[in-house]
């Protein structure tokens, strides 16, 4: 009779954690694959006449910022920050060939020009974008 409580109670207890587990390698899991590598994006004061084209550029809030590019497509994910029961997140958006990208917070904002067809990820994180050349993202 006690090993079957026992049983029953470790089964009961063993749910959220496995819940929590999940939850926590799904994040980490994110975390990884939206963490990418590369070298960074050239910084400019105004983009250049080779990136410019007949429309103006796309933009959009996305958390604390505003940002606009030129061409291509965007996809963008809110990651937690460190800690199993973060309530802050940052802001990552993958460009699949921006030409270029403007990021704007808090009135202050910073221009990247990867080139046109080149795909790149912008970041930011405590009010501060960083971007790099690079991304798996294509549509």
């Amino acid at each position: 009779m006690q090993i079957g409580l026992f049983a029953l109670l470790a089964g009961v207890i063993s749910i959220p954690a496995i819940t929590v587990y999940g939850v926590w390698a799904g994040v980490q899991a994110m975390k990884a694959e939206w963490a990418i590598k590369g070298p960074p994006c050239p910084v400019v004061a105004a983009p250049s006449i080779r990136v410019q084209g007949r429309k103006p550029p796309t933009a959009f809030p996305y958390g604390d910022a505003v940002f606009s590019h030129q061409t291509g497509n965007v996809s963008c994910v809110a990651p937690p920050e460190d800690g199993l029961f973060a309530r802050r997140t940052y802001h990552v958006c993958q460009f699949s060939g921006p030409a270029m990208v403007a990021v704007t917070i808090g009135g202050h904002r910073t221009i990247y020009e990867p080139g046109v067809g080149r795909p790149a990820t912008v970041t930011v994180r405590h009010g501060r974008p960083t971007c790099v050349m690079g991304g798996w993202f294509r549509i």
